[in-house]
């Protein structure tokens, strides 16, 4: 049996499509006058990459190129707060290598880009978001007849997080914005203060939460513990040691280094980002594996 299972995970850490492809597309959800910009990323046979060279370390994407044969499951991505969409990145990427098409959206007026206080603060536009991008990616995208919609899941990060366990089934003030198309919710530092414990302990699909042991933003007792202590089919992993909160964003390139502000980027010299990634993201993959 030990055998069997390390094989397994031998298996897991191996990439079953080398290249990434990416398309961009962007809706408006009319009934909120609201836009909804997006990246998908995808396998693709097509090895003919460019690096846009941002202030994340990202890697090389096959613009517009050819989707992989057959049917993918599908995962979506949400952002922290005053973030945007491509600061997980690295989490996608690794989806995408084993066999995930991922679709990551800017929740408009929560981005550095756009931000808006008054915007940001009705947080409820967020499932909103996610939800009507699902309804595009399988009803009208390029990309529709690849997606299996059998198997959809989600992973977002801080208020992305908030956004995952609301799309779940959890209530804040009884609002509800459940996506029953969303089977699985892999949550990194979430926001779950806010929702009622009953509201939490009624929520069936699985949940993985994750948790750095030093977050001072989202400290994890007050959040990715409380919602595991009461979510039926949850389960908690801490990351121990100096892990604060921005360990969930990408790693910065050397642009990035010179330009974004040390609290997002800089971490303790006991915490290797790259090494925390490698392993959340080992994670992410037999969760979705075994739920999807």
């Amino acid at each position: 049996m030990n055998h069997i299972i390390k094989l397994f995970f031998i298996f897991l850490s191996t990439s079953l499509f080398a290249y990434v492809g990416q398309q961009n597309a962007s809706i408006i959800d009319e009934k909120r006058n609201r836009p909804i910009e997006m990246i998908i990323w995808y396998p693709t046979q097509s090895s003919e990459g460019i690096n846009e060279g941002t202030v994340w370390i990202q890697p090389d994407v096959a613009i517009d190129a050819p989707v992989e044969i057959g049917k993918h499951p599908l995962i979506l991505l949400s952002h922290g707060w005053g973030g945007e969409k491509i600061e997980l990145m690295w989490l996608a990427e690794k989806l995408v290598k084993k066999g995930y098409i991922v679709a990551s959206i800017d929740h408009y007026g929560n981005t550095w880009k756009d931000y808006s206080e008054e915007i940001s603060i009705d947080y409820w536009h967020r499932p909103l978001d996610i939800s009507q991008t699902l309804d595009f990616l399988i009803q009208d995208s390029p990309i529709t007849a690849s997606i299996d919609q059998d198997r959809i899941g989600f992973a977002g990060f801080s208020m992305g997080g908030l956004t995952g366990l609301w799309l779940a089934g959890g209530e804040i003030n009884q609002a509800s914005y459940k996506d029953p198309r969303i089977r699985a919710f892999f949550l990194m530092a979430p926001r779950g203060k806010d929702f009622s414990q009953s509201s939490i302990e009624s929520i069936t699909a699985p949940l993985l939460i994750v948790s750095g042991e030093e977050d001072k933003v989202l400290p994890y007792k007050d959040n990715g513990k409380y919602i595991s202590e009461h979510a039926p089919q949850s389960h908690f992993e801490l990351l121990k040691g100096e892990v604060g909160h921005p360990i969930f964003l990408n790693c910065p390139s050397k642009i990035g280094k010179e330009n974004l502000a040390a609290e997002i980027i800089e971490d303790p010299p006991s915490i290797d980002r790259g090494e925390i990634h490698r392993k959340v993201s080992q994670m992410a993959i037999h969760f979705f594996s075994e739920n999807l």
